[in-house]
């Protein structure tokens, strides 16, 4: 239940200011999800943020769609044939967002601003995962 209350103030967060600066605190969330084997949990959130984006932004629903889903198969697959600790899928995660942002904008983009993005948000996605690897938060769904 604080998992999701935190999914829904960092999504708020992010709706509030929504600038490259501002972390991505649910990807993290997210990340936890799909690392206890909650997928169906991981799939109605990841609906519930498109939607809530959607309405928020001039970005399409399906574009949304793509990136989130396309970050979560990464992270999905790294965390079956990879190691399950923190750094490992951090960075893992980190990557699979990088690739997912380069999908969905192709090559024409600001380097600059998705390369500080990528940063702040890896940053962003290490600190949910080492805590909750700290506080055996993936256990307590097990």
């Amino acid at each position: 239940m604080a998992l999701a209350i935190l999914l829904l103030l960092s999504l708020l967060l992010h709706i509030i200011i929504p600038t490259v600066f501002v972390p991505l605190f649910f990807l993290g969330i997210l990340g936890i999800y799909i690392l206890a084997k909650q997928y169906l949990t991981a799939f109605i959130w990841i609906i519930i943020i498109v939607l809530a984006l959607q309405i928020s932004s001039l970005t399409l629903w399906w574009q949304l769609g793509l990136y989130y889903f396309c970050w979560s198969l990464g992270v999905y697959i790294s965390s079956v044939f990879l190691d399950k600790g923190w750094a490992v899928q951090s960075i893992m995660a980190t990557f699979f967002l990088l690739i997912s942002n380069l999908i969905l904008n192709g090559i024409n983009i600001d380097y600059m601003n998705i390369t500080i993005y990528t940063l702040i948000n890896g940053l962003a996605i290490t600190v949910i995962l080492y805590v909750a690897e700290k506080f055996k938060i993936y256990e307590k769904f097990i």
